[in-house]
């Protein structure tokens, strides 16, 4: 069993590798300042990342942050001072993401990261930053930037807006119900994708509302609304994001704490891609040429 497993896992990895048109070369590394921080805070900063005396550093402003979040999320949220700082270091492909924080109080690790995996970024040494209790929005900025400064080219925009997104539906909502619940409700939602894909909005919305309730929560019409768009975004992704997602969840499964758990989520990836993709090749090929028994 363990060889099929096996030999399941490098497929998988082996149709992501073409995936991304680009990449961080293993142990490149980057820090990014908040561009308000004090020269004193700034030491503290490089002294909690630890990073090498070589690391090129790189600033990120509120004008930065306000370009991605402007207008989704409350002004007492974004400020008018970037702090939040970060470093990240490129770590082999398939180890995933290693997120810590400090004094960062509306976005937690895990919401990081399932932020960054949407936007496509996957395998890093993350620490984040800031010298007193604040949001942290400025931080993916920074994470965004120093990716694009690595690699040389700019992230997909589509997958930048999904990822900050997320980060909001699910930080705004962890505000309500706890991160925990929040981040179940979320991953939920994404579960049922192919399914959300072929309802009305009325329909979905209605599915996200069931979805809470699980939980023992009843979501506000904004929360729902905010879920909803969230939803959306996740069905235009394009197959090859798609097959790429599902290879970040073989990453997962291979973490799980039994090898049961393994086993059950990466033949439910595999057959989930399968049928996406099937999907995908069903409707071009009706678009192209009219579909039915033609």
């Amino acid at each position: 069993m363990k060889r099929i497993i096996a030999i399941m896992l490098a497929a998988l990895f082996t149709l992501g590798a073409g995936v991304c048109a680009f990449a961080m070369d293993e142990g490149d590394a980057r820090v990014v300042l908040g561009a308000d921080l004090t020269e004193e805070q700034k030491a503290d900063a490089i002294a909690y990342f630890e990073a090498p005396p070589e690391t090129q550093l790189i600033t990120v402003t509120n004008k930065d942050e306000r370009q991605y979040f402007e207008g989704k999320l409350p002004d007492a949220k974004l400020g008018h001072v970037a702090l939040s700082s970060i470093y990240i270091e490129a770590t082999a492909p398939g180890s995933g993401l290693d997120i810590t924080t400090h004094n960062i109080n509306f976005v937690t690790s895990d919401m990081y990261a399932n932020a960054l995996i949407s936007a496509g970024i996957t395998d890093a040494r993350i620490k984040i930053w800031a010298p007193r209790p604040i949001s942290g929005t400025a931080a993916l900025t920074g994470i965004y930037k120093a990716y694009e400064n690595m690699t040389g080219e700019y992230l997909d925009s589509y997958a930048k807006d999904l990822g900050i997104e997320e980060l909001i539906a699910t930080g705004e909502l962890a505000e309500y119900i706890g991160s925990k619940e929040a981040l179940s409700i979320i991953g939920d939602v994404k579960k049922i994708l192919d399914e959300t894909r072929t309802m009305d909005d009325a329909a979905v919305k209605e599915k996200i509302r069931g979805i809470g309730e699980e939980y023992g929560v009843t979501l506000t019409d904004d929360q729902v609304s905010k879920i909803f768009t969230l939803a959306r975004m996740f069905e235009g992704l394009s197959p090859e994001e798609i097959q790429q997602r599902l290879v970040n969840m073989a990453n997962a499964a291979q973490k799980a704490q039994s090898f049961g758990e393994m086993v059950e989520s990466v033949i439910k990836t595999i057959g989930d891609f399968i049928k996406t993709i099937g999907d995908f090749f069903s409707n071009v090929w009706n678009n192209w040429f009219g579909g039915g028994e033609n």
